[in-house]
């Protein structure tokens, strides 16, 4: 089976545009949403403190999650699209990876994050077993992320014509490489490891996206 060079243009252009969505999705939630917060930082986080984040900001909180819903179904398809007649089969397949993961820890999320929090005091337990879990996926995910971004550069390294598809392929495989390394050590460290997972595996993204798009025109000419 093979794919036409302009469609394999439109679809890197699109899996490009769905990354950098979750990209901007993931900055705005870190900077205005944050998760639960302790109401005394003296006493810890209280199951209280975790009902009143998912009653009071569930609206915004579901809103950035079903917009990256989207955009990872998007990766997804994408991928799978592209994966039987496409270049960089590694990249498309961890591509595809990521996507579907990503989308398993959405749904956990969407799905079982308010009930659980507002379940009570006695549930607290399983409220954080449900979030580690849904974690779980997370970093597995950015681990594909990782692996399609270090692929993508080195082709584009090795493929671009000029210093600067070069230069950006080059960045996207060492961030695509320290994601993936990063969140290998964060599935079996688990939360104490989240912020500088989740970092490299946005900046792999973004840089990923850039190499996707520069890929596209590469197949193009």
């Amino acid at each position: 089976m093979s794919i036409s060079n302009d469609h394999l243009h439109r679809i890197s252009a699109i899996v490009a545009i769905a990354l950098i969505s979750t990209v901007v999705t993931q900055v705005l939630y870190m900077a205005f949403l944050g998760g639960p917060q302790p109401a005394d930082p003296a006493v810890g986080m209280t199951n209280a403190d975790i009902a009143r984040y998912f009653t009071d900001r569930w609206q915004e909180v579901a809103t950035i999650w079903t917009i990256e819903a989207v955009a990872f179904m998007t990766i997804a398809i994408g991928a799978l699209t592209a994966l039987p007649g496409g270049r960089r089969r590694l990249g498309w397949a961890a591509l595809a990876v990521a996507g579907v993961f990503n989308l398993v820890q959405i749904g956990i999320g969407l799905s079982l994050f308010k009930p659980i929090a507002l379940a009570g005091e006695a549930h607290t337990w399983m409220f954080w077993a449900f979030v580690g879990g849904a974690f779980a996926f997370y970093f597995i995910a950015k681990i594909a992320v990782g692996v399609a971004a270090a692929a993508f550069g080195f082709g584009l390294m090795r493929e671009a014509h000029g210093m600067m598809g070069r230069v950006t392929g080059g960045l996207a495989l060492l961030a695509g490489v320290a994601a993936a390394v990063v969140n290998v050590a964060a599935l079996g460290a688990g939360m104490g490891w989240l912020m500088i997972a989740g970092g490299t595996g946005t900046l792999a993204a973004l840089l990923l996206a850039v190499a996707l798009i520069a890929h596209g025109r590469t197949h193009t000419n």
